[in-house]
């Protein structure tokens, strides 16, 4: 089982573009020391706005959506940003 999930994300705090990619490479450190797989997808020359996706392998729907859960959890402390959009989707193989 895999969850899919993209992210649009505002950065209110970033006034470069290498204040964003500070912050993002940041974000994508702190997920993948939780075993995900993160890429930021979209708006690249945007200051205050990234796209990031990121996936997460399980061996259930349950299991996938606790690993979810937690990121979910994990990025909502996260001060420097915030979510505005989530979509999410999940695959069975």
């Amino acid at each position: 089982m895999f969850c899919a999930v993209r992210l649009e994300l505002e950065l209110p705090f970033a006034s470069s573009l290498k204040d964003k990619r500070k912050t993002i490479r940041s974000l994508k450190d702190r997920l993948r020391r939780k075993n995900v797989s993160v890429v930021e997808s979209g708006n690249q020359d945007s200051w205050q706005r990234a796209t990031v996706e990121f996936a997460v392998a399980a061996v259930s729907r349950s299991a996938a959506e606790e690993k979810r859960e937690e990121i979910r959890r994990s990025l909502l402390n996260y001060e420097e940003l915030s979510i505005v959009e989530w979509r999410e989707e999940f695959v069975k193989l």
